[in-house]
C-alpha cells in the first residue's frame, strides 16, 4: 500500500532511521511485508525480508505465554509464591506484606525494581533483589520490571528442567512455524542480524540530527527479552493475538493475559505480558521492545481483524505508534504525523528568560510557523516536546539536559536546564536554599560499562538533587527529584512506593566517587 510506504518513509526521514521492516496481518494470513533502509550503514547492505532484528521486551509476551501454558497444565500456580519454585528467591518487604507471586511478576505489580541489567545473565540479578527492599505491597501498584521477568525465566527453567531457549522454541516458535526466529541472541546468529545503532553521544539527549554509531554487541538469553525475529515470523505471532491465543492457550487463559488493571493513564492497562491501550475508539493489544541498538512495536486490533509489527535497528522512530498508523491506514483511516513542539505548546512561555549564572546569556522562547523556537544569541533552535512541561533544544549548547517548566504556587514560571535556572525577565526571583556539603558532594556525572544504562547526572536545584538521564532506562523518567531515604540513600521520584533508589559513597576531596543506582555501581566521570 502506497499510503503505508509514505507514512513509513516520512517517519524514517524525520528520525534518520537506518533500517526498518514491517508486517501487516489479519487472522488468516500475512497481508504485507515491507523493508526499508539499511541493515548495515557502512556496507550499505539493505534490509531484506530475511533480516533479523532483536525484538526486546516483546519477548515478555512469549515468556508470559509459556508460563500460562504451564498454568493450564497444572504445573505452575499463578498465585503461588515465587519462592515455591525458586527457594532462594528473597526480597526484603515491609512487615505484613504478602509474598510475591507468579501473577505479581507477570503483571509488574510485585513492587521490585525495574533492574539495571548490571550483568549479562539472570540468576545473579534475581539473587541481588535480596539487597533491594520494596516500598509497596505486592499488587498495590504497577512498576515495570525486567528483573521480574528474568525471575519468571528461571521459574520456567526450574519447572521444565531445561534452558529458556528450548522452552520458548518448543512451546511457541515450533507450533507457530516461526522457523527463522531465534530465542537467544548469540554470536552464531550475528551475521543474520541487522546492525543495531545508537546515538554517538550517550550523555546527550537524542534527536534526529544527532550522529549515530554501531551499538555495543552483547549476547543474552534472559526471559525479559532475548529473541531475534523478522516481520514474516512476527506476523504469525500477531495472528495468535488476533485469534485470542487459539492453538496455544485456552480462551480463559488468553482473557487473563489480555485483561489488566488500569495504569496511571486510564486508557492503558497491563495484563500478563500484554499492554492494552484505548486510543480514538480503538483497543490495541501488544507490546513494545527495546534492546541496545534496536526498537520494536507489536500492535493488534482484534475488532478490526488487523495487526502490525515494526522492527528497526535504531532508536529514533517510534515503532508502536507506527504500528498503530499502519493498522489505521489498512482500515481506511488517513495517516497521522508527528512533529516538533507547536507554537501553541509554548504560548504561555513566550518571552525572555534570564539566569543569574555568570557568563550565561538569556534565552527567548517564541512561536514560529515551523514550530516553537528557542533563541540564544544569534541562534534559533527548534524545540521538541518530550512530555508535558519538558522540552528538548537539539543543539550542542543545550542537549545535555531537557528544559523543564516549573510552575510555582504564585503562578510564576521558571525554566530549569540541568542545574541552571532561568526566570522571566523582570519577574521576581525567589531565593533558593543553599545545598549542604553532603549534597554538593554527590552532584556530578557518573558512568558504568553497562551498555544498557551507561551514565547519568546528578544536578542540584537549590537544595533539591535531581537525577537526569540522556536516555532513561525502564523504571525511570528523563529527570526526577531525589528524596532522602534511609541510611543516606535517596528514593527516586515523589512516589513513596517507588523501589528505585540511589546512594553514594567513597567521598574524596568533598566529592563522591561512586554511586549505586538501584543496587549497581557507577563511578564519577567529572
Amino acid at each position: 500500500m502506497a499510503a503505508i510506504d509514505d507514512a513509513v518513509r516520512t517517519e524514517m526521514e524525520r528520525a534518520r532511521q537506518p533500517g526498518l521492516t514491517l508486517g501487516l496481518t489479519n487472522r488468516d494470513g500475512t497481508l504485507l511485508i515491507r523493508t526499508y533502509g539499511f541493515a548495515n550503514l557502512a556496507s550499505r547492505q539493505p534490509v531484506t525480508p530475511e533480516t533479523l532484528f532483536e525484538i526486546g521486551s516483546i519477548g515478555k509476551t512469549f515468556t508470559a505465554m509459556a508460563t500460562i501454558q504451564l498454568v493450564d497444565e497444572g504445573r505452575i500456580e499463578l498465585h503461588a509464591p515465587v519462592a515455591h519454585y525458586l527457594p532462594w528467591f528473597a526480597v526484603p518487604q515491609p512487615p505484613g506484606h504478602a509474598p510475591i507471586t507468579i501473577a505479581h511478576l507477570l503483571s509488574h505489580t510485585s513492587g521490585i525494581v525495574a533492574g539495571i541489567d548490571g550483568t549479562p545473565e539472570a540468576a545473579f540479578q534475581v539473587w541481588s533483589l535480596r539487597e533491594l527492599p520494596t516500598r509497596s505491597a505486592p499488587g498495590e501498584r504497577f512498576h515495570y520490571s525486567n528483573v521480574g521477568y528474568k525471575a519468571l525465566g528461571l521459574v520456567l527453567e526450574a519447572v521444565e528442567g531445561r534452558p529458556y531457549r528450548e522452552i520458548i522454541r518448543d512451546r511457541v516458535l515450533v507450533p507457530l512455524e516461526m522457523s527463522a526466529t531465534e530465542p537467544a541472541i548469540t554470536h552464531d546468529i550475528r551475521a543474520r542480524l541487522a546492525v543495531g545503532y545508537e546515538y554517538l553521544h550517550d550523555d546527550r539527549l537524542s534527536h534526529p540530527d544527532a550522529p549515530l554509531a554501531p551499538a555495543t554487541w552483547l549476547e543474552t538469553e534472559t526471559a525479559d527479552g532475548s529473541i531475534a525475529s523478522n516481520a514474516e515470523d512476527m506476523c504469525a505471532f500477531v495472528r495468535l493475538l488476533l485469534r485470542r491465543g487459539e492453538g496455544l492457550l485456552s480462551e480463559g487463559s488468553f482473557a487473563q493475559m489480555s485483561t489488566g488493571s488500569p495504569l496511571e493513564d486510564e486508557n492503558d492497562a497491563y495484563g500478563y505480558g500484554l499492554l492494552m491501550r484505548n486510543l480514538d475508539g480503538r483497543r490495541f493489544i501488544g507490546h513494545g521492545g527495546g534492546m541496545v541498538g534496536y526498537l520494536a512495536g507489536m500492535q493488534a486490533d482484534t475488532d478490526a481483524n488487523l495487526g502490525a509489527i515494526v522492527l528497526q535497528n535504531g532508536m529514533g522512530a517510534h515503532p508502536m505508534a507506527l504500528a498503530r498508523t499502519v493498522i489505521r491506514i489498512a482500515d481506511g483511516e488517513p495517516a497521522t504525523s508527528t512533529g516538533t513542539a507547536t507554537p501553541s505548546a509554548l504560548d504561555e512561555l513566550a518571552g525572555v528568560f534570564e539566569t543569574d549564572e555568570p557568563g550565561c546569556e538569556p534565552i527567548e522562547l517564541v512561536g514560529a510557523k515551523s514550530g516553537a523556537v528557542l533563541r540564544s544569541g544569534d541562534q534559533e533552535i527548534g524545540l521538541h516536546q518530550l512530555d508535558s512541561d519538558l522540552f528538548l533544544a537539539p543543539d550542542p549548547a543545550f542537549d545535555r539536559f531537557p528544559i523543564r517548566v516549573e510552575r510555582r504556587a504564585d503562578d510564576a514560571l521558571e525554566l530549569w536546564h540541568g542545574g541552571r535556572r532561568y526566570v522571566r525577565a523582570g519577574a521576581s526571583v525567589r531565593r533558593l536554599p543553599e545545598p549542604s556539603a553532603e549534597l554538593r558532594a554527590i552532584a556530578g556525572h557518573y558512568r558504568s560499562h553497562n551498555p544498557w544504562t551507561t551514565n547519568f547526572r546528578i544536578v542540584l536545584r537549590g537544595d533539591q538533587p535531581w537525577l537526569i538521564f540522556a536516555g532513561p532506562p525502564d523504571g525511570f523518567d528523563t529527570e526526577q527529584p531525589l528524596v532522602p531515604g534511609d541510611a543516606g540513600s535517596y528514593r527516586v521520584g515523589e512516589d513513596p512506593g517507588n523501589p528505585e533508589a540511589v546512594s553514594f559513597d567513597t567521598v574524596v576531596d568533598e566529592r563522591a566517587l561512586r554511586a549505586w543506582l538501584s543496587g549497581w555501581p557507577y563511578y564519577r566521570a567529572d
